[in-house]
């Protein structure tokens, strides 16, 4: 046996035994067993408090069938070595056999630093990074189905567009203050910010948005359609992580929830199933299990994919999910850096000069274009065609161009992957803004807030040629 299965094989033990929060002396027994067979160390206990559940499955899950069989039953006979097989015990002997016996990639084990993500043991939460409208019109229309299985086996079944569905039905001034007073410091318009990304949530945001960019859970970033099902805690040296346990449904997804709960319920040893009995109400503002964690995680304003907004008649730009703008900036900068959002769609653009007469020619022809485009926007933003500064000549580009930078840079921690929203120069001198444009806006006087790519401004520059 491999010295690494041998250090999972401890992890998964001792995470095991210490899952109902009892350590008996038949499970002390039962362990010294396993310590002899496996042929267990101390070097190896030492190695195992310092990997996470999830690491310690994923190797045992590329060990030998032999090995993975004879390891499930000792974890069975090991849950029931107090006579008692707990129902948290008994979620971490489904995570296992679905893992190790299953040779298909549709179910992973994830530990997760609990301070990101942390939803109770009762939950049954459906995600997916895209949309899967069969799916989803299976669920609208068996959720009481779903739902009902679920609690009778003490479970809370979580489909994200019921919980936003209850939000839709709160009425908007209650939420409104309710907002106001969980976060005082928030400005109005953040707050309705707030409230506005709240309401239009679906599944694939929330575990694209919020789970992945916000949260930095990039294990999730391709999921299909599936239920994560958290299955205990753990420590990992002196940090605590969340363990979870994520299967793929097919288009029956009641069956797959149907075989989940039977399995569950055959394992464990209780005559009494604890159900929750909470209702949602109208006009009640819930804040509790999933709904506090998500309202929690909306609340935080650190490492957001915020959209950006261009207001050309305040001369701002913003970048309302975090609350903030680009400060100490004048015209012309801000200017620069909408024409570089623009042009960034063409590739972007390189000021470097070309040795060649010929090239040097076709340059200057280049510069000239950039130039009526960059006064275009210079003029958007309230200034005179003709005063715009010249960026063909570096003394004047530069300083502007630090300038942004300066100013980009006061916003890394707040925003998810700062980076995308800075200036950038590619291997050929290609100066652009990687930013998707999905979440590029600019206001207009006859439609309001409109995307970038769709607005008057972006068609006119990018229509010069």
């Amino acid at each position: 046996m491999k010295k690494e299965e041998k250090i999972a094989i401890c992890r998964i033990f001792t995470d095991l035994i210490k899952a109902d929060g009892i350590i008996d002396s038949g499970e002390m027994r039962q362990y010294a067993m396993l310590r002899d067979r496996y042929g267990l160390c101390k070097e190896e206990e030492i190695a195992a408090a310092n990997i996470t559940f999830a690491d310690a499955v994923n190797t045992l899950s590329d060990s030998e069938k032999g090995l993975r069989i004879d390891f499930l039953g000792d974890c069975a006979d090991t849950t029931i070595s107090d006579g008692f097989c707990a129902r948290s015990e008994a979620l971490f002997l489904i995570a296992l056999r679905n893992k190790l016996l299953n040779e298909d990639d549709d179910i992973q084990i994830l530990s997760i630093p609990k301070p990101l993500f942390n939803i109770t043991a009762a939950s049954v939460l459906y995600v997916e990074s895209r949309e899967e409208v069969a799916i989803n019109d299976i669920i609208r229309k068996e959720h009481r189905t779903l739902f009902k299985e679920c609690q009778l086996a003490g479970f809370n079944f979580i489909y994200i567009p019921k919980v936003i569905e209850h939000y839709k039905n709160t009425d908007r001034k209650l939420t409104n203050r309710i907002i106001s007073f969980l976060a005082p410091s928030f400005s109005e318009e953040s707050v309705n910010t707030v409230i506005d990304g709240l309401l239009s949530m679906t599944t694939s945001s929330f575990c694209k948005d919020i789970l992945c960019n916000k949260l930095g859970i990039s294990a999730l970033r391709e999921t299909s359609p599936s239920l994560l099902i958290k299955i205990g805690e753990s420590y990992v040296g002196d940090n605590i992580f969340a363990n979870y346990f994520r299967m793929e449904v097919g288009t029956n997804i009641v069956a797959a929830v149907q075989k989940l709960i039977d399995t569950f319920m055959s394992l464990i040893n209780a005559d009494i199933i604890p159900v929750s009995t909470a209702e949602e109400k109208k006009k009640q503002f819930l804040y509790y299990g999933f709904y506090k964690q998500l309202l929690d995680i909306f609340l935080v304003r650190k490492s957001i994919r915020s959209r950006l907004v261009i207001q050309p008649y305040t001369e701002e730009i913003y970048f309302p999910d975090i609350d903030k703008k680009l400060e100490k900036l004048h015209r012309r900068e801000k200017a620069l850096y909408v024409l570089l959002l623009i042009v960034t769609q063409e590739g972007g653009v390189n000021f470097l000069a070309p040795k060649t007469a010929k090239q040097l020619s076709a340059h200057k022809k280049k510069m000239e274009r950039l130039q009526d485009r960059y006064q275009m926007v210079y003029e958007l933003f309230g200034g005179e065609k003709g005063k715009a500064p010249d960026l063909s000549q570096a003394e004047i580009r530069r300083p502007m161009m630090s300038c942004l930078k300066k100013s980009l840079s006061h916003l890394d921690g707040a925003l998810y992957n700062a980076a995308d929203y800075m200036l950038s120069k590619d291997d050929y001198g290609n100066i652009r803004i990687g930013l998707e444009t999905e979440i590029q806006y600019i206001h207009n006087d006859i439609e309001g807030v409109v995307r970038l790519d769709e607005s008057e401004i972006y068609n006119k520059v990018l229509g010069l040629k």
